[in-house]
Formats: C-alpha cells, structure tokens, sequence
C-alpha cells in the first residue's frame, strides 16, 4: 500500500532536484517556436480543400465548443478572423512554415525526453539520441492526438471532453515511455495519468485567463493574450515534468 503522504513529499524532491521548472521552460520554449508556423502552415493547407472546409471548420468548432476545456475553445474565433489572410500564403512561405514547426516541434519533443529523464534521475544521453528519442515521439504523438480527434470532430463532438482526456494520457505516457524505455510500464502509464489531470486542471484556468482579456484596447488584449498564452505553455509544460516526478518517486520506491 502506498503511502501518498510519502509519495508526494518524495515527487516534490524529485522535481526539484531535477529542475522540473527550468525543464518545463525548455520545453514551452520550443513549444511556442512551433505554434505560430504551424498555424500558418495548417491554415494554408486548409485552404486547398475548399470543397470540405467550411463543414471540417463547422464540425471542428462545434467540437471545440464542446470539449471546454482549453484555452483554444475560448480564442478560436479570434484566431480564425487573425489567419483569414494567411489562406492566400505562396507556397514557399507555407513550406517554410511547415519545415520550422516540424523542427521546433521534434527540438520540444526532445526537451520533452530530457527534461523527463533528468526528474526521473536518469543519466542524460547523447546528442543524436536526445534527437531520436524526439523524433519518434513526435512521429508517435501525431496518431495519439489525430485519431482521437477525429472521432470526436466527425462521430459526436460530445464525446470531446472524454476522447481529450483519454489522448493526453496517452500521449503524455508515450513521453514517459519514450524518455525512460526501461522503468515499468505502470510508473509511466501513473505519470501520463497526472500530467493528464494537470494540464486539463492548467488549460481551465488558462481559458478564464483568455476571458479576462475580452475588451480593453487592442494593444492591451495583445499583450494579456500573449502573456497568458505563454504563462499557459509553461504551466502546461510543468505538468510533463510534474508526472515524471511522480514516476520518479515510484522508481525510487521499486529500485
């Protein structure tokens, strides 16, 4: 029987003394490098497939209204009226937008893997497995998240809340996995599990933060919407940590 009194006080120096903040700040770091292209480079394509986008717009809006429980559900028109010009992006542009997310995506995914292994106490590795390690999370999140997306987008958007939740775990559980392939799979799966309840626990507050920004004039919207959008990739990003932390307690206790 585990004792959570112990087990927390135990994460909690796990994180610390693997610098859970300064990794999550890596981590949001290359997050937010990837955002904004991938944005661009997602509406760009969008735009080819004029004869299905305005119902996959309908269908996904719908879906976000539903889930509830992101900050993207709250901005989503705005980002929408924001990237109404980027459809008619040259190509050129939308390819470099897309080789630049692609690259800040794996240089998070990667973070991700070193940030995870340094709470869990693991030595670090080197730095073309650093990259691999990143690449195959990002190849192997992409399934995790689309997947379950689209069956909520194009099945029931209400199931959304459920399908997301379920996704996270996955997929935070997959950057367990991929960090520390050896440690036992149910420390990674309980991990996956916080980090899960952590993000879902960050993006309700980052939503009301989102909010709170409505009115005002245009420059102090920018600039609250930007801070919190930035305050929400860290926080987030702390949550990755937070369940390795949480794993790490586990590997002591089973070592």
């Amino acid at each position: 029987m585990v004792n959570i009194g112990s087990l927390v006080k135990q994460s909690i120096k796990c994180w610390q003394e693997g610098e859970g903040g300064t990794g999550a700040a890596e981590i949001a770091f290359w997050s937010a490098v990837s955002l904004f292209p991938a944005a661009v480079a997602a509406a760009a394509i969008a735009s080819t497939v004029r004869a299905v986008s305005d119902r996959i717009a309908d269908r996904f809006n719908e879906w976000l209204a539903d889930a509830g429980q992101t900050a993207l559900s709250d901005v989503d028109s705005t980002i929408g009226e924001e990237f109404a010009d980027v459809v008619s992006a040259p190509v050129a542009a939308t390819s470099i937008a897309a080789v630049v997310a692609v690259w800040g995506t794996m240089r998070a995914a990667a973070a991700a893997c070193r940030a995870v292994r340094r709470v869990r106490g693991e030595s670090r590795r080197s730095w073309w497995l650093e990259r691999f390690a990143g690449f195959w999370l990002m190849a192997g999140s992409v399934p995790l998240i689309a997947g379950p997306t689209a069956i909520a987008v194009w099945v029931d958007p209400r199931l959304a809340p459920v399908v997301g939740f379920v996704a996270a775990v996955a997929v935070f559980t997959l950057v367990q996995k991929v960090a520390c392939p050896r440690q036992p799979l149910r420390h990674h799966l309980i991990g996956g599990l916080v980090s899960a309840l952590w993000f879902s626990v960050v993006s309700t507050v980052a939503a009301l933060a989102v909010n709170w920004t409505v009115g005002g004039t245009a420059i102090t919207v920018a600039t609250a919407g930007t801070l919190a959008a930035l305050s929400w990739l860290w926080a987030a990003a702390c949550g990755v940590t937070a369940g390795a932390a949480v794993a790490g307690a586990l590997d002591q206790r089973s070592a």
